[in-house]
C-alpha cells in the first residue's frame, strides 16, 4: 500500500514537473507575427531589408516586452491564412468580415480613412454611383469597407499598389483610385491645389487592430503585447508611427 502511494506521488511530481517545463518552454518560444506585404505596411527591399509601418510596430513591441518575437512578410491573403491555420500567432490587420471567426482582437492600433482619389481638376462626388461604368483602381484582397464592397456600379480594376494606381490615374487609364489614407504616398495634396490628385470622396473608416489566432496558445504574450501597445498610445509613439503622410506632408509645405 505504501509503495503504491509513493509511486503515485512520484508519478504526480513527474507530471507536474513535465507540465511546468512545457509551460516554460512555450513561454520562451518566439511568438510569430505575419505582416502583409503591402507598401507602406511591410515590404522587403531588393537588398533584403525589411521595412514598413508594421515592421516598425513589431520592433517597438519587441523593445517594450521580454517576449522573443519573430516576424515574416507575406502576401496579405497568406498572412491571414497563416493566422487561421495557427502558423502565425499574431497579425496586425483591419477589422473585416470573417476575421473574428479565426482570430480575436488583442489591441487597437489606428483608425484609417478610406478615400476615393481623382485627378486634381476633378470635382468631388457624393457617391461612388457618380462613377458608374468608370474604371476605379483598388488593391485586390484588401478590405476597404462596406461602401466599396457593396458597390456594383463602378468597374473595379486591380492595381499592384497605390503608386501604380496613381500612375494609371494620371495616364487616364483610371477614373479614380480607392486607398486608405496611410497608403497614399506623401506629397499628394488632398485639396488638388497644383498636385496630381485630390480627394473625391471619403468612404468608410477602417479599424486597425492586432489579432491573435484562435489556434494560438500564447495568451500570456497577448497580454504583454496589449500592454505594450497601450503604452505606445499613451506616450504618443503610436500617433507618430501611423502619421498620415498624405495630408500631414502638405502642412509642412
Amino acid at each position: 500500500m505504501l509503495r503504491a502511494l509513493l509511486y503515485g506521488a512520484f508519478v504526480l511530481l513527474v507530471s507536474l514537473g513535465s507540465a511546468a517545463l512545457q509551460a516554460n518552454s512555450t513561454a520562451e518560444d518566439p511568438v510569430t507575427f505575419s505582416l502583409a506585404a503591402i507598401e507602406p505596411w511591410a515590404e522587403r527591399t531588393p537588398e533584403g531589408e525589411r521595412r514598413g509601418l508594421l515592421v516598425d510596430l513589431v520592433e517597438a513591441i519587441r523593445g517594450r516586452t521580454d517576449i522573443p518575437i519573430r516576424y515574416q512578410i507575406r502576401p496579405h491573403s497568406r498572412a491571414i491564412l497563416e493566422m487561421e491555420e495557427g502558423h502565425a500567432d499574431f497579425v496586425p490587420t483591419f477589422v473585416a468580415p470573417g476575421i473574428n471567426q479565426i482570430a480575436e482582437p488583442v489591441a487597437d492600433l489606428v483608425d484609417v480613412q478610406v478615400l476615393a482619389l481623382g485627378r486634381a481638376g476633378d470635382e468631388p462626388i457624393d457617391s461612388l454611383d457618380e462613377l458608374a461604368g468608370e474604371n476605379v483602381g483598388y488593391l485586390s484582397g484588401t478590405w476597404y469597407g462596406h461602401t466599396f464592397a457593396a458597390n456594383e456600379a463602378i468597374r473595379k480594376v486591380p492595381v499592384n499598389n497605390v503608386a501604380h494606381g496613381l500612375r494609371l490615374l494620371k495616364r487616364d487609364r483610371l477614373r479614380a483610385v480607392v486607398a486608405s489614407e496611410l497608403a497614399i504616398p506623401a506629397g499628394f495634396n488632398p485639396d488638388g491645389s497644383g498636385a496630381p490628385v485630390r480627394t473625391l470622396m471619403r468612404l468608410d473608416t477602417l479599424k486597425g487592430k492586432v489579432f491573435m489566432s484562435r489556434s494560438s496558445p500564447r495568451e500570456e504574450a497577448a497580454e504583454a503585447i496589449a500592454a505594450a501597445i497601450e503604452g505606445m498610445h499613451e506616450d504618443g509613439t503610436m500617433e507618430r508611427l501611423f502619421r498620415n503622410r498624405y495630408e500631414a506632408d502638405i502642412a509642412r509645405e
